[in-house]
C-alpha cells in the first residue's frame, strides 16, 4: 500500500506543487531549533527537505518512523496545566502523507532521544490511503488507520513534535490543538527560580522556568537588576550563557558577574529592565516581563570561612611560619595576638613570637568568619660529643660518648646510621660521625666530630743498600719532624736519636721514631757489601823530556781516577785521562778507579826503570827523547853491519842511503846510561 502511495503522491506533487516554497538546512529542522507552538493553529505552506544540520535524531530500531527523518521539522510546546493533547495534522495537499513522533522531553534534551525510547509517548507511520492525508493523536479512529490516541500529560511537562513528509511534496499543512484539555500555549512571562547565594560570590546563576529568546537578551546583561532589602542597585557588568545560534535561538540558564559580592543583605531580587535592545526579555510566545518586576528571589547565606590549620608545636631554631588562610576578594582582614589587635590587615601575618593568634575576616553585613592558632614552642633538645679526635694508626679506635637531654639518640658514620639509643659508640673507621637527638615531638640537634689519624712522616730508607768494602755509608730517614729515634744494628741497640745513622759493615738495620704524640714509625734496610772492583792496568814509566809518563788501560765503567806518588795523597783524574807525567825521578805511583759507587783496588807500578823514548817518525827522523847530552848513537842493519854512528845525536838523522827495513841502535848518554833497541825505518 506504501508503494502505490508513493507513486500517487510524486505525481500530484509534480502537477500541483511546484510553485510551492521549498525549506532545506532550517535550525527547525534539528530539535535544538524545534519551532514553539503559542496558538491553538499553526499552519504552513511550504514544506521541508532533508533533515537539517544534525541527522538520525530519531533511533528507527525503536521509533515507529521506519524510515527515521525524511524531510522533517520539529515544534516544541509546554503544558501548562493537566489534561490532555489532541491535535490534527491536515495536508493543503489531500494526497500527501505526513508522519510524526511525539517526544516527552521534560528534564531531559535533545540527545538522549535517540537512545531512550522511553522518551517516544505517540507516533504514527500509517499511509494515506484515503482519509485525505488528515492524521494525527485525535482519538477519532476510521478507516484509513492514520490516528493514534490523545496524549495525557501533566502540567509544565516539555514535548516536541517531529512531522516528517513521507511524500516529498511542498504543498504544507495545519496543525490544530482545539481539542486539548490542556493548555499548551503560553501567556505567562518567564521567571527564574529561586535559589540561594553565597555572600562572596560576584555571580549569579539564574536558571528560566521556561525558555527565553535570545533576541530579546543583550549581551551585557542589562536586561536585568539586582537589589536587596535596603533597596541598593547592582548592575550586571557581562553576561554569559550556553545557546544563541543558528540552532540553539533560546536559552534557559544565563550567568550574570557583578563587581561587588552579596555580602550587604539577606535577601536579594532581581528585576526586569527595559536593556540597551529596548525590551525586557520574552519566552517563545513572546510574553514579556514587565519593567521592574520580579524575576526571582535570592537568598544570601554566609559562607565566608578562614582556616588557620591546627596548632603549631615549634622547636627552638624552628623559624615561625607565615600564618596564612586562602583569601576572599574584597574581604577585610583583623589580626590578633593574645587578644590585642594588631597593625596588620592583610590575609596572612608572621608570627614574632609564640602564643593564640586569631583571624578575624569579614565583608559587607552577613559575610564574616574567624579562626584561631596557638603557636607553642617545645622544650630545646642539646647534645654534645666534644672536640676531634686523631688517632695512631697502629691504635684501636676509642669510645665516643655525648652528653644529651634526650634518650632518643642515632649514631651516623660517615652519613650511615650505624647505633642507636645509647650514649656510646666506638667507630670502624675514620670520618665523619654524627649523632642525632630528638624529643618525642620532632625537635631535635646534632654533634659531629671527626675521628682521624695523626699525620705521619714518610721514612725515606731504601729496603737495601750496597756498601763498598772499607768505606762508611750513612744511613737516612728523611724524617726531620719532632720525636725520639732509635736504631737497631744486627740485634745491637744504638742510643743514637738522630735521623741518620754511620754504618761502616754489613748487617740488618731497623729505625724506629716516635712522634710527639707518641705514634710510631718503624722502618728498616740491608746493609750488603759490594764486590770491590779490579785496579786498573798500569804500565811502567816512560822517560820523556818531561819526566817520567806513567800509562794505564782504560777502564770501563770508569768515572774518576784517582792517582798519588807518595801513596797517600791522590789527584783525580777524568775518566777518559789514561797517562800521568811525575817529576824525573819517581818511578812508582798508586792508580785506583771510582766507577760511581765503589773505589776499586789499588795498582801500583814496580820500582823499573824509565823506558827511554824512541821513534822513527818518517818526517822528523829518528828521534830521542829523555837522555842527557851528549848522546852516543850507532845504528846497525839486519846483519849486524854498523849504518850510522855520531857522537854527539841532536835528533837529525833521516836514514839518508837507507832502505826501509828494520834497524837496531844503542845510545848512551853523557850519565853513562845504555839503552838498545830495534825500530822500523819507513820513508
Amino acid at each position: 500500500m506504501r508503494s502505490f502511495l508513493l507513486f500517487l503522491i510524486g505525481f500530484v506533487w509534480t502537477c500541483c506543487c511546484t510553485a510551492q516554497s521549498n525549506l532545506s538546512g532550517m535550525p527547525e529542522q534539528d530539535c535544538f531549533g524545534a519551532i514553539p507552538i503559542c496558538q491553538t493553529t499553526y499552519s504552513t505552506t511550504a514544506s521541508y527537505t532533508g533533515s537539517g544540520n544534525i541527522p538520525n535524531e530519531i533511533n528507527t530500531a525503536y521509533s515507529c518512523l521506519s524510515s527515521g527523518e525524511k524531510n522533517d521539522v520539529w515544534y516544541l510546546f509546554r503544558t501548562h496545566s493537566a489534561g490532555t493533547i489532541s491535535f490534527t495534522i491536515t495536508p493543503v495537499n489531500t494526497a500527501d502523507d505526513y508522519d510524526w513522533a511525539v517526544f516527552n522531553i521534560t528534564q531531559k534534551s535533545c540527545s538522549n532521544i535517540y537512545n531512550d525510547s522511553s522518551m517516544e509517548v505517540s507516533c504514527n507511520y500509517d499511509a494515506n490511503i484515503g482519509c485525505n492525508g488528515v492524521t494525527g493523536a485525535n482519538g477519532n479512529f476510521g478507516p484509513c488507520g492514520q490516528t493514534e490516541n490523545v496524549i495525557t500529560v501533566l502540567a509544565n511537562e516539555s514535548y516536541l513534535i517531529n512531522i516528517s513528509n513521507y511524500s516529498s511534496s511542498q504543498s504544507g499543512y495545519t496543525i490544530d490543538f482545539s481539542a486539548s484539555t490542556a493548555l499548551i500555549f503560553d501567556v505567562t512571562p518567564p521567571h527564574v527560580v529561586n535559589d540561594t547565594l553565597a555572600c562572596t560570590q560576584t555571580s549569579l546563576r539564574v536558571k528560566f522556568n521556561e525558555p527565553v529568546l535570545c533576541n530579546t537578551i543583550t549581551t551585557s546583561g542589562n536586561d536585568m537588576i539586582l537589589v536587596d532589602d535596603s533597596g541598593n542597585l547592582q548592575f550586571p557588568v557581562s553576561i554569559t550563557f550556553v545557546g544563541c545560534d543558528s540552532a540553539h535561538p533560546y536559552i534557559t540558564e544565563a550567568e550574570l558577574f557583578f563587581a561587588q559580592p552579596f555580602a550587604g543583605s539577606n535577601n536579594y531580587y532581581l528585576l526586569a529592565a527595559n536593556g540597551s535592545d529596548g525590551n525586557t526579555i520574552s519566552d517563545l510566545c513572546g510574553n514579556f516581563v514587565k519593567v521592574s518586576d520580579t524575576i526571582g528571589k535570592f537568598y544570601s547565606y554566609n559562607n565566608m570561612t578562614v582556616d588557620l590549620g591546627s596548632d603549631l608545636w615549634t622547636c627552638s631554631y624552628d623559624t615561625l611560619p607565615v600564618l596564612y588562610s586562602a583569601s576572599t576578594p574584597a574581604a577585610n582582614y583583623n589580626w590578633y595576638y593574645n587578644n590585642i589587635l594588631l597593625n596588620q590587615h592583610l590575609s596572612y601575618l608572621q608570627p614574632t613570637d609564640t602564643g593564640q593568634y586569631i583571624l578575624q575576616a569579614y565583608l559587607g553585613a552577613i559575610c564574616q568568619a574567624t579562626d584561631t592558632i596557638v603557636i607553642n614552642r617545645k622544650s630545646t633538645v642539646t647534645v654534645s660529643l666534644g672536640n676531634d679526635i686523631n688517632i695512631c694508626k697502629e691504635s684501636s679506635f676509642p669510645e665516643i660518648s655525648c652528653t644529651a637531654n634526650s634518650s632518643h639518640l642515632m649514631w651516623y658514620l660517615n652519613n650511615i646510621p650505624s647505633l642507636s639509643d645509647t650514649s656510646i659508640f666506638i667507630p670502624t673507621d675514620t670520618g665523619n660521625v654524627v649523632v642525632q637527638a630528638w624529643s618525642e615531638g620532632y625537635c631535635m640537634a646534632f654533634d659531629t666530630l671527626h675521628v682521624g689519624y695523626f699525620n705521619m712522616p714518610l721514612s725515606l730508607l731504601p729496603d737495601s743498600v750496597a756498601r763498598c768494602v772499607n768505606s762508611r755509608i750513612m744511613l737516612s730517614s728523611g724524617i726531620n719532624d719532632d720525636g725520639t729515634f732509635l736504631w737497631i744494628f744486627n740485634d745491637d741497640t744504638l742510643q743514637n736519636n738522630q735521623s741518620w745513622l754511620d754504618v761502616s759493615k754489613e748487617g740488618f738495620c731497623k729505625m724506629l721514631f716516635t712522634t710527639t704524640d707518641g705514634c710510631m714509625v718503624s722502618d728498616s734496610t740491608l746493609v750488603i757489601n759490594s764486590i770491590e772492583p779490579d785496579a786498573p792496568q798500569l804500565n811502567c814509566p816512560i822517560l820523556t823530556a818531561q819526566g817520567n809518563k806513567f800509562t794505564w788501560q782504560p777502564y770501563e765503567g770508569a768515572v774518576l781516577f784517582y792517582i798519588s806518588t807518595d801513596g797517600i795523597n791522590y789527584d783525580s783524574l777524568p775518566h777518559d785521562i789514561t797517562s800521568y807525567i811525575a817529576a824525573s825521578g819517581i818511578n812508582t805511583v798508586s792508580l785506583y778507579v771510582y766507577d760511581g759507587s765503589c773505589n776499586s783496588k789499588v795498582a801500583v807500578t814496580e820500582n823499573c826503570k824509565p823506558q827511554i823514548s824512541t821513534l822513527w817518525d818518517k818526517d822528523n827522523g829518528f828521534v830521542v827523547s829523555g837522555m842527557s847530552n851528549p848522546i852516543i848513537l850507532t845504528v846497525y842493519d839486519a846483519q849486524g853491519r854498523e849504518v850510522y854512528t855520531t857522537k854527539d845525536y841532536r835528533n837529525n838523522w833521516s836514514g839518508q842511503g837507507l832502505e826501509n827495513g828494520i834497524y837496531f841502535f844503542a845510545l848512551k848518554s853523557a850519565k853513562a846510561v845504555y839503552f838498545y833497541g830495534k825500530f822500523l825505518m819507513v820513508r
